[in-house]
């Protein structure tokens, strides 16, 4: 069962970017106490993650932090260096990128997918959620991989 509203996140280690290189996290220990979004795409450059999803939170950057987000962390079965490449091109840089390359977030959140039949492999469904205090308030999901309806900034904020 994927994560739901009132879970506690769980204790899963993924990879960010800091100023001495990539290094490990822990998801708990990333969003702490602060207000966050989470959300993950199956894949960097994309289409509808490139096109769709990530330029809901990058351009959205003014109206979450007038929500009060405090972070905003982009999650994907990516590498940490194909996730910063896609980050940087979309100038939003005020997007934590965690790196979940083993799979082990995506498997401790519940929301794996497999698009093996695509060549991509086991990949971390579309999703977004709210958390605060480390409890998720809200968790949304796309049933179909190729939309960003249900997940993008706007439909988060609805919930904040």
């Amino acid at each position: 069962m994927p994560i739901a509203a009132g879970d506690a996140l769980p204790d899963a280690n993924g990879i960010v970017m800091s100023d001495s290189g990539p290094g490990p996290a822990n998801l708990r220990v990333l969003v702490g106490d602060k207000k966050t979004v989470v959300f993950g795409v199956p894949g960097a450059f994309t289409p509808t993650c490139t096109n769709d999803h990530l330029p809901t939170f990058a351009v959205g950057k003014d109206q979450l932090d007038a929500a009060g987000i405090e972070q905003t962390i982009c999650m994907s079965t990516n590498d940490i260096f194909v996730l910063q490449a896609w980050n940087a091109a979309h100038g939003a840089e005020h997007i934590t990128m965690l790196a979940d390359g083993s799979g082990d977030v995506t498997r401790a959140l519940d929301v794996g997918l497999d698009l093996g039949g695509l060549g991509l492999g086991f990949r971390c469904t579309r999703f977004a959620m709210l958390v605060e205090g480390g409890v998720v308030k809200a968790f949304q999901t796309e049933e179909n991989p190729g939309a960003c309806a249900l997940t993008s900034a706007a439909a988060i904020l609805e919930h904040a």
